[in-house]
């Protein structure tokens, strides 16, 4: 799960109204989470035992054998699709997606067991209450609780759990794309894993559909030399012209690129940012090529890599003992490239920067195409109705995901898809995602079931 780059939360979600209807499944996907968390779903372990026992679920909830379905690419790595069948076959599906899989955690450093699902002082603590596992089982609670008030959809629901989004090794949508296309093919998909609401002094302000993200790609610097004793240096070495590559590539600045999605978001939340930020925001989305809004927007991080293009290295490798010159040194430069720019530009951008200091640079993770959506009225509907529903009439803002998740598979493929996730979370909160502690309040969580209930009983419509 990943949010917009926003102003932090202030949240206060013991100050909502009373939690209204659905608590059959709020009581039913607390209890799917709990058996979520107990299993440990890291790059160590495995996510099939966790999809065999959903599957079971599904089974005895009286889904037939053929539509709750258990494949992947390898034995320890198994995804989970459930069909939840409509009247209309002829209708395009509605697909909802979520992962099993976790980071792992330190147990020592933790206050409560992250293996188990703790409900202290109205919080809940566990790896995964909040990435991914807590959005995953109440999509869970929200297709059995559908199943067992008999309600048949206009067209197929599909729900797809899967395994690899994390560590990035068997990756469960990128294996169904590929080999079992139609279990993704759909009129739109919600992967509750981006998106989430924002509260100010206790009241919540806004809702964020994450409606795009930025396209991951890596590329590697490699400078070479004929090594040597150190006592004899002849020129710079390897590691001299690759600190100069690195320091270019540091020193350079793609331009601003807005796409509809960053627009969009910019325009709305200008009307909720005060002072000289907001303006800025207000200006850019009037006029991109806006020097002056560019710079003020830039000086904040997140905002700086919601305008543009951004290339930073994180990896350095070179050398074999202090006292030798090495033959080779490399660099990763990780870039989250802006949606409809192409990458091969910013490969050559790369290139250019490196070639004074003679360092080669080569792809070493090609990046997929990821294009914007477009929110359907449809789904704008349902989820402005199911937030009016749940916590009030809020605002819906589209906006681009700065890192990466799963929809970037769907998207590569044509089908719009959406991040979206009923929990408003706060600051303090979020900062404990793939960290310790993490955690949710029992009310927020209870809450984004409600509205996850809400919605897919709206789509199934």
């Amino acid at each position: 799960m990943r949010l917009p780059p926003v102003a932090p939360v202030l949240l206060a979600a013991l100050l909502w109204p009373a939690a209204g209807p659905a608590q059959g499944a709020t009581r039913l996907a607390r209890e799917v989470l709990a058996e979520m968390v107990s299993q440990r779903t890291t790059t160590e372990g495995s996510t099939t035992p966790l999809a065999e026992s959903l599957a079971a679920r599904f089974r005895a909830a009286g889904f037939p054998a053929e539509d709750v379905l258990l494949l992947g690419a390898g034995t320890e790595d198994r995804n989970l699709v459930v069909r939840l069948r409509g009247r209309d076959r002829t209708r395009p599906p509605r697909l909802f997606g979520a992962h099993l899989d976790v980071v792992g955690a330190e147990p020592p450093l933790w206050s409560a067991d992250p293996w188990t699902l703790t409900e202290r002082d109205g919080v809940l603590y566990g790896r995964g209450v909040q990435d991914d596992k807590g959005p995953a089982a109440s999509l869970v609670a929200a297709f059995l609780t559908l199943q067992a008030d008999g309600v048949v959809p206009a067209g197929d629901l599909l729900l797809m759990l899967t395994a690899g989004e994390e560590s990035g090794k068997n990756n469960g949508v990128d294996w169904l794309v590929t080999n079992r296309p139609d279990l993704t093919r759909a009129e739109f998909a919600i992967i509750a894993d981006a998106g989430g609401g924002e509260m100010v002094a206790g009241a919540p302000v806004a809702f964020s559909v994450q409606s795009a993200e930025k396209i991951y790609l890596d590329v590697t610097l490699t400078a070479r030399g004929p090594g040597g004793h150190s006592s004899v240096p002849n020129g710079p070495s390897p590691i001299d012209r690759l600190a100069r590559a690195i320091s270019a590539v540091g020193a350079f600045t793609f331009p601003v690129t807005l796409n509809p999605v960053a627009r969009e978001f910019l325009r709305a939340r200008a009307t909720m940012t005060p002072g000289a930020q907001g303006a800025a925001m207000a200006a850019i989305a009037r006029d991109p090529s806006d020097a002056a809004a560019a710079r003020t927007l830039s000086a904040d991080p997140a905002l700086n890599a919601l305008l543009r293009t951004t290339c930073i290295v994180s990896l350095v490798s070179g050398g074999t003992a202090p006292n030798a010159i090495p033959a080779e040194a490399t660099a990763n430069v990780n870039c989250r490239v802006i949606p409809g720019t192409e990458p091969d530009s910013v490969v050559a951008t790369l290139r250019r920067l490196a070639a004074p200091a003679q360092v080669e640079v080569t792809v070493a993770y090609p990046a997929r195409p990821s294009p914007p959506s477009v929110l359907p009225a449809v789904l704008r509907t349902a989820i402005t109705e199911s937030l009016a529903a749940t916590v009030g009439p809020v605002p819906i803002i589209p906006f681009m995901e700065m890192g990466a998740t799963d929809g970037v598979y769907l998207r590569n493929l044509g089908i719009p898809t959406f991040g979206v996730i009923g929990l408003f979370t706060a600051d303090a909160e979020l900062r404990t995602m793939h960290g310790n502690d993490e955690r949710v309040t029992a009310a927020a969580y209870d809450r984004s079931v409600e509205f996850m209930l809400q919605l897919v009983r709206r789509l199934a419509r």
